[in-house]
């Protein structure tokens, strides 16, 4: 039986281990994928359930506001938008609102 003879990755990956650092780097591989970035703020995703009405009237605002900007409103950038105005918002309006809705 005749012998194979070549270079295996293993034998590729330690010869590389044994190079000076210099030469290492000339193989190091160049990507245009982007790493996945680990991107979490350590609190949990909140859900909303809504009832069926109010579910149909949030779709409709939401595509009131995605067509007057021209991009794709979620519900998520919603609530981040009013969060952000709290302060603006008038506080007691916005509890009337609420026991209204209920």
């Amino acid at each position: 039986m005749k012998k194979l003879t070549g270079t295996t990755a293993l034998s590729r990956r330690n010869k590389r281990k044994e190079e000076p650092e210099a030469q290492q780097d000339k193989h190091e591989k160049i990507t245009t994928v982007a790493t996945r970035r680990n991107v979490t703020t350590g609190t949990s995703p909140v859900p909303m359930r809504l009832p069926e009405n109010d579910k149909a009237e949030l779709n409709l605002w939401l595509e009131e506001l995605s067509e007057a900007t021209g991009k794709k409103i979620t519900g998520a950038k919603l609530l981040r938008g009013l969060i952000h105005m709290r302060e603006k918002l008038n506080q007691k309006a916005v509890i009337k609102a609420i026991n209204e809705a209920n």
